[in-house]
């Protein structure tokens, strides 16, 4: 599989053909039951620091006593998915990738019926969930750091990602200049750029650009967009696969 540069910060990897993609939704929609509700029409398999640590009031709750169950359900039904997933992203970083069971497991978004936004909201951010977490290791380095998605389904008019070419360190630097700065003030004033997703395909972003959800111009009746999530950090021994 040979990765497709898209912008020099997000990577595209093909990952898996229509058949595999519609075997990982069945066994998705099989577990519906189990999966946590996040608000109408949006609801995820698995934990997420931003949902579970960043915006909660009680993150030993909500993060940390749901790991077990959780990564049990992900691990125990996609295992072989997250070995895909590990093996595509080692070769395209060009170093070992591992899990690590003190935090979550890459876990899917899934959103439907008005879940899918036909809306563009200034919820724009940067990937820097990793401050939030207690790391049984050191890291390596606060300036190496992925994210990935890996689309499943999507919604009859796609499915994508807003992005915009700033970095954390941009924001700072108009700070120290004196700027009135916010996320969604540069949304509106910097260029924004639009990165399409395929089903079966993984986007990876190689360092953490201000982006956030693309909407769709029109929802239909059966709509779902589900992903796969995650991020990735470096220790000692390579990248630490996580959500």
């Amino acid at each position: 599989m040979d990765p497709l540069l898209v912008t020099p910060t997000i990577v595209d990897v093909d990952l898996l053909d229509d058949g595999e993609a519609a075997d990982i939704y069945a066994r998705l929609e099989a577990l519906r039951p189990r999966w946590l509700s996040r608000g109408e029409g949006f609801a995820t398999l698995g934990v997420a620091t931003y949902l579970d640590v960043m915006a909660s009031e009680r993150p030993e709750e909500t993060y940390y006593a749901r790991l077990p169950e959780q990564n049990g359900l992900i691990r125990t039904h996609f295992g072989d998915l997250l070995e895909k997933v590990a093996a595509a992203l080692s070769a395209l970083l060009g170093a070992p990738t591992r899990y690590e069971e003190a935090v979550a497991l890459p876990g899917f978004h899934v959103f439907e019926s008005a879940g899918v936004s036909t809306q563009s909201w200034p919820n724009q951010h940067f990937d820097l969930q990793h401050r939030s977490l207690r790391w049984p290791f050191p890291l390596a380095s606060e300036d190496d750091l992925v994210s990935f998605t890996l689309a499943i389904a999507l919604p009859r008019y796609g499915g994508a990602l807003e992005f915009w070419n700033v970095v954390e360190a941009d924001v700072a630097r108009l700070q120290r200049l004196g700027r009135t700065v916010t996320m969604e003030l540069l949304g509106n004033t910097k260029p924004v750029r639009r990165h399409e997703y395929r089903v079966g395909r993984m986007s990876v972003q190689l360092a953490p650009i201000m982006h956030r959800i693309a909407a769709v111009p029109v929802r239909y009746p059966g709509d779902q967009r589900i992903t796969l999530q995650g991020h990735g950090v470096r220790d000692s021994g390579g990248w630490v696969l996580y959500w």
